[in-house]
């Protein structure tokens, strides 16, 4: 039960959300490319979270046209905020206030920076992937071994340039007496914020407690196999900082949605296996030289590079047959937090979403009254409210 006097103290309306602007697929890809603004994909989204309007409004920005013409795969919500921004000559923060008073949004919405950015990962290998899309996409499936951003071209400049923080989002990182990190996908949803320069700074000399939201299942070509201490590791890392808190889902998802999730992610490397072979298969077929006789490097060198990644894959089929490898849980032999104190609590639920072509999928995720209540817990509990 939540702690009347801990509940009191959490001001809904002080509270601040840091958005991350390198969304770059679907509808807001396109969006950003036709015309030249920052992604509103993950703004719409955290909009509709925290909406508490009437149900219809907030379907109605949810809400996907699916026809094959210029309007198929955009979200609503997505147009309303390019129009907002052009209307208010192109603050992009006006236009998220405007909508968040339509959507009767409690708090404020901030996006940690105002300028175009591309996210990049670094690989163990030393290969760099570039385009938030294309890292979980990505064919070479080495692990991930830091992200950064680059400036993104667009119709004002073409010249590169310093990425920085929005001076509202360090500002609320100042302000605040909790942080909280995460849930979200590691290295495309949370660590993107965590690169500037600006937000680590004001993280590390930040006195409010950091608490760190442990995702619930790992993410295919994210956070393939990671244990809980892998994933605190990447954020330590990136920003450079201590946490006080980690929080981590105890609860058991039903054996027949982990055994959707290990049939899914197995669908999905036998795919990339397939494209794999299928290039290397055309390009020997292609291949006009006599390799036998006057063998081309360049060939030898690219069949080289697709039978490592095609290796890779395979062995990762291993690793994924296996609940353990699915579902993200504290392991006490093997995971080890520094400094942080576990929080552990049964905090998922199953549930439906729609994915593309109308396909539905039994997924799971942090029952949000749930994680609600835990956050609640451990913030009282920090600051004795007894």
């Amino acid at each position: 039960m939540i702690n009347p006097d801990a509940a009191n103290i959490i001001n809904i309306d002080e509270l601040s959300a840091i958005v991350t602007v390198s969304d770059d697929g679907g509808s807001t890809g396109r969006l950003v490319d036709e015309f030249d603004v920052l992604p509103p994909g993950d703004i719409r989204k955290l909009l509709v979270s925290l909406s508490e309007s009437d149900k219809l409004v907030s379907s109605l920005f949810e809400y996907r046209f699916s026809s094959d013409g210029p309007l198929g795969g955009h979200n609503i919500g997505n147009l309303l905020l390019i129009a907002l921004t052009e209307l208010n000559d192109n603050n992009f923060p006006r236009a998220i206030e405007l909508a968040s008073q339509l959507l009767a949004v409690r708090g404020q919405i901030i996006p940690v920076s105002l300028q175009p950015t591309i996210l990049c990962a670094e690989l163990i290998d030393g290969e760099i992937i570039r385009g938030e899309s294309m890292i979980p996409e990505r064919k070479n499936r080495s692990p991930i071994q830091k992200i950064f951003l680059e400036s993104r071209p667009n119709g004002k400049t073409s010249e590169k340039y310093e990425v920085k923080a929005h001076k509202a989002s360090v500002d609320s990182i100042n302000n605040a007496d909790v942080i909280i990190i995460g849930p979200g996908s590691l290295y495309t949803s949370i660590m993107p914020n965590l690169v500037y320069p600006e937000i680590r700074e004001a993280l590390r000399n930040s006195s409010a407690i950091k608490v760190y939201i442990c995702n619930v299942m790992s993410q295919p070509g994210e956070t393939d196999n990671y244990s809980v201490t892998e994933h605190v590791n990447a954020i330590t890392s990136h920003a450079n900082i201590s946490l006080d808190y980690v929080i981590v889902n105890d609860g058991i998802a039903s054996p027949e949605v982990l055994k959707n999730y290990i049939q899914k992610k197995i669908s999905g490397q036998l795919d990339l296996i397939r494209k794999y072979t299928d290039e290397g298969l055309t390009m020997s077929n292609n291949q006009e030289d006599d390799l036998t006789t006057n063998p081309p490097m360049d060939f030898f060198d690219h069949i080289s590079t697709l039978s490592e990644q095609i290796s890779q894959l395979s062995s990762g089929i291993t690793q994924i047959a296996s609940t353990s490898q699915v579902q993200v849980l504290f392991d006490p032999q093997k995971d080890h937090l520094g400094g942080a104190e576990l929080v552990t609590a049964d905090m998922i639920y199953q549930t439906r979403v729609l994915v593309d072509q109308g396909i539905e999928l039994d997924v799971v995720r942090h029952d949000p009254i749930k994680l609600a209540t835990t956050l609640v817990g451990v913030i009282g509990d920090h600051f004795d409210f007894s």
